[in-house]
């Protein structure tokens, strides 16, 4: 019997050591192959962001430079008008020695060379650039506008060179310096520092190319060869995608490889698989020592079991009452919030409205006074407008919380978007004297798939900010570009940069918490809600995009914003002509009014008779529905159907207008006039029917203009 257990045990001994080796040798695989991948992937990450980093400084590097170039030009133009001899080559010489400038220029308003000093051979060349550059002689029209470049030289060096017009007569100066390659290079940061660190043996073989050549590698032999003569570089560019990790074959070896690409550069890495043979016999060797080790002590465990067991379970109890006191603390906190946020909620809703009620007093009193009434409608206009962004911006925020926000996957075009942003924030900027400038706009393609609604939502919380936080006569410079990322897909780059109070260290980590603001006053006096920028960067990253800003205190910011749209290949790109204005009219035109709310109902019936309409009234969907089937034909035009009204809701009237059997049932336009102003709202009014969807408040001349568009007139 013995020997039989004795048996049992060894069959069992063995068959349990084999079951290890299979498990340690698949786990091994699938843990090693993880661990290849996330160190490539995170290698190549570091890498990505390194380079940008270097080359971003590099950008910073250069900027530097020059700005100083046109200061020692600006110094050499005053200078020139302190002395009258100024053309001479001595007095040129002095002034280059003075200003450490390698060559002085001096064109006549004809741009006709009437003065030079310089020293060493770089003249004519920097002669021909400006003779090419017609911008860099045009300074010589505008009295404070400059010119700077930089030259790029094959040896490595390069040329920075600046212009500017002449304060003592009709002409240009242009000032120019040379840099040695061996200086260039002590001032800028180089590719290669970027895999400085990383060994063959350790990180796998790291190839960056520019497309062609392979510009730095942690392998030198590579380094300045070309890319297409790398068979590993060459095998990863066909058979594996931008991102993604795979296992290739090239010749007997088997590579783990990655790429990721850049706007003008490839980052390859691939390693060898042997490093995993040796890691599967080093773990197959331990786990069958553990093994032996497990059976040796089994018994042992088994003797203690039950004290540990006991140990196990107060453990547990200690770590349930850890978790209720972590609920409980987190369940106090959520109270907190929840008390801060009606707090600040019932202030800032009850600021408004008490404004609102205060100027009608004030109106009442002031009866006879045209001036005062006039300030007091204003005034009323303007907090009931802060208590509609209010209430929206809560609205919005909940939403995109609640992951309720439904984007639109619509065509538009992005110049008529960008159109009604800038007329909308001009009138804005105007009040204020605040200029705005659009520095670049290099959308080539326009017409887009994506999410109007919400992409004008963020660019406009952008502009709105940066005109409110501005400063009196300041300015706002906004850049539209594009980046095409492949047949189908592009990016516009949006940027915004203004000249206002800017942010300091401290606030700019916080400012995308909701109702975040920089000092207690600043809803006072600035306005706002601190809830726009919360929006803005949970709509930026729900459309997939990106968003960075650059802020320095009374100095100003920036904000850099990415989207990605579809291209939408089915309309044509056309150029977009000035269309005449045509004044609207909707005088004659029979509106039948479905509103259940007798204020809304008088608001829109003086809205609609005041431009010459005659207004039917009906004060809920089933009557809108019979008035509109006892009509003639001609006696309705057009219908305003509230959404949510008793009896029968909007959405139900529409639906049972365009089956009924009227002759112009499917034609006669039907307008939604409601307070849902969401994305799925506007979609559910489209389904039932309707043509348009307005949301309340409603603004007179958008409703007349859309009452107009659909009637003819």
């Amino acid at each position: 019997m013995r020997n039989k257990a004795d048996k049992r045990l060894w069959t069992l001994s063995i068959v349990g050591c084999v079951i290890v080796v299979l498990t340690v040798l698949f786990v091994s695989i699938k843990v090693e192959t993880n661990n290849v991948k996330n160190r490539i992937h995170s290698t190549i990450e570091y890498i990505r962001d390194q380079y940008s980093m270097y080359n971003s400084f590099n950008d910073a590097v250069e900027a530097k430079s020059l700005v100083r170039m046109v200061e020692k030009v600006q110094q050499t133009a005053r200078n020139f008008k302190a002395d009258d001899q100024a053309l001479e080559k001595e007095h040129l010489k002095q002034y280059a020695g003075e200003q450490k400038l390698t060559g002085i220029i001096v064109l006549n308003d004809k741009d006709q060379q009437i003065a030079q000093y310089h020293m060493g051979s770089r003249f004519q060349k920097v002669m021909d650039y400006v003779m090419e550059k017609e911008t860099l002689r045009d300074v010589k029209k505008y009295p404070q506008k400059s010119y700077m470049a930089r030259i790029d030289l094959k040896n490595g060096g390069y040329i920075d060179l600046a212009s500017y017009g002449r304060i003592d007569a009709k002409g240009t100066i242009i000032g120019y310096q040379y840099i040695k390659a061996e200086y260039a290079k002590n001032s800028e940061l180089t590719i290669k520092n970027v895999l400085a660190g990383y060994k063959q043996e350790n990180d796998g073989t790291i190839v960056i190319t520019n497309g062609n050549d392979i510009i730095a590698s942690n392998d030198k032999k590579l380094i300045n060869t070309k890319a297409q003569n790398n068979p590993v570089v060459n095998e990863i560019r066909k058979s594996v995608k931008s991102g993604q990790f795979a296992v290739i074959q090239n010749g007997i070896k088997r590579y783990f490889t990655s790429l990721d690409k850049g706007r003008n550069y490839y980052i390859y890495m691939y390693a060898e698989d042997r490093d995993l043979v040796k890691t599967l016999t080093s773990n197959i060797g331990i786990a069958l020592i553990l093994y032996g080790i497990f059976v040796t002590i089994l018994m042992t465990i088994k003797a203690k079991s039950n004290q540990q067991y006991e140990l196990i379970q107060k453990q547990r109890e200690e770590e349930y009452k850890k978790e209720l006191e972590k609920s409980a603390r987190e369940a106090k906190k959520a109270n907190i919030a929840k008390t801060e946020f009606l707090q600040r909620m019932s202030h800032d809703i009850r600021t408004p409205i008490n404004g609102i009620r205060g100027m009608v007093e004030v109106g009442d009193y002031y009866k006879d006074n045209l001036v005062k009434q006039a300030e007091c409608r204003k005034k009323i206009w303007e907090a009931s407008g802060f208590l509609l962004e209010l209430i929206n911006e809560v609205l919005d925020m909940g939403k995109l919380e609640s992951e309720e926000v439904i984007l639109e996957e619509r065509s538009f075009n992005f110049f008529g978007l960008f159109k009604e942003i800038r007329m909308v924030i001009e009138k804005q900027a105007k009040e204020r004297g605040i200029q705005i400038v659009v520095h670049k706009y290099r959308v080539i393609h326009e017409n887009l798939i994506g999410s109007p609604l919400h992409v004008k939502r963020v660019v406009m919380n952008i502009l709105t900010n940066a005109i409110k936080y501005n400063k009196d006569n300041g300015k706002i410079i906004m850049e539209f570009q594009e980046v095409q990322e492949d047949q189908d897909t592009v990016r516009i780059q949006f940027k915004c940069k203004d000249t206002g109070i800017g942010m300091s260290e401290s606030f700019q980590k916080k400012i995308y918490e909701p109702f975040a603001q920089e000092k207690a006053w600043a809803r006072t006096v600035y306005g706002g809600t601190g809830l726009g920028m919360p929006i803005t960067k949970s709509l930026v990253e729900k459309m997939g995009g990106t968003i960075s800003f650059e802020s320095e205190q009374d100095v100003g910011t920036t904000f850099d914003i990415e989207i990605p749209f579809q291209i939408d290949h089915n309309k044509q790109c056309e150029e977009h002509k000035k269309k005449e204005v045509k004044e609207t009219s909707i005088k004659g035109v029979n509106v039948l009014l479905a509103e259940d709310n007798e204020l809304n109902m008088e608001i829109a019936e003086f809205v609609l008779e005041s431009a010459g309409a005659k207004v039917i009234k009906a004060f809920n969907g089933k009557e809108a529905l019979e008035i509109f089937k006892a009509s003639e034909q001609g006696e309705i035009d057009v219908i305003l159907m509230d959404v949510m009204m008793p009896v029968m809701d909007g959405l139900e009237a529409a639906r049972y207008i365009r089956r009924s059997n009227k002759e112009n049932a499917r034609d006669i336009p039907i307008i939604a006039m409601t307070a849902n102003a969401f994305t799925e709202d506007r979609r559910r009014v489209l389904e039932a029917g309707m043509n348009e969807h307005l949301a309340k408040p409603l603004e007179s001349e958008v409703l007349i203009e859309m009452i107009a568009k659909y009637c003819g007139k």
